[in-house]
């Protein structure tokens, strides 16, 4: 195995694990599959992985019904990191979604969360340049007939792609705290507004 092979290997394990240890955090707060057949009831939460795609389902009737993912793959010799919700709900106003994301992003880009030398000094444009526009790193699959598809598309900086992987925790803190809360809070904000 060449050295991107295992450093994209690596990636695809810190996605599983952050999908994973997000799963056994709430699954105390919904019906699980094993309780919905004692119960006889749907199962309010799911996770699964589909060819290195990695989603977790939250579904209450009436309530709530959407899946979010995380994948890695490479963009020419870049490698990236997508995270994704589905989008079920009518009216949903992407538009105004893109704008929150491009308002988050563009504040947060400076940040320097971590306190550990030598990350420190780093921002997290530094590490994951992000910069939400729709139809580039923002894709929006619409889907006749099955839910609509938003995916958030964030590079590794090359330059600092070995240090990253260097440090798992990092690298894990960087996917969850960048990638994937952001992309939870503002859709849960837009879709309570829809």
């Amino acid at each position: 195995m060449g050295n991107r092979e295992r450093t994209l290997a690596l990636l695809d394990e810190v996605l599983k694990e952050t999908v994973h240890s997000w799963f056994e955090r709430v699954k105390g707060n919904y019906v699980t599959l094993e309780e919905s057949r004692q119960l006889g009831v749907e199962p309010e939460i799911k996770h699964f992985e589909e060819s290195g795609v990695y989603r977790i389902k939250f579904a209450r009737a009436g309530e709530l019904d959407v899946t979010y993912g995380l994948s890695a793959d490479e963009q020419g010799s870049v490698l990236c990191v997508e995270s994704s919700v589905n989008n079920k709900s009518d009216g949903f106003d992407y538009d105004a979604f893109v704008e929150r994301l491009r308002t988050y992003y563009w504040r947060s880009r400076n940040e320097k969360p971590w306190t550990r030398a030598p990350f420190d000094r780093f921002t997290y444009e530094d590490l994951m340049p992000f910069e939400p526009v729709l139809g580039e790193s923002v894709q929006l699959d619409s889907r006749k007939d099955r839910a609509d598809v938003i995916r958030l598309r964030f590079p590794l900086n090359p330059r600092h792609e070995e240090l990253l992987v260097k440090n798992r925790e990092l690298l894990k803190d960087l996917v969850e705290n960048y990638c994937l809360h952001p992309l939870k809070r503002l859709y849960a904000e837009s879709y309570r507004e829809r």
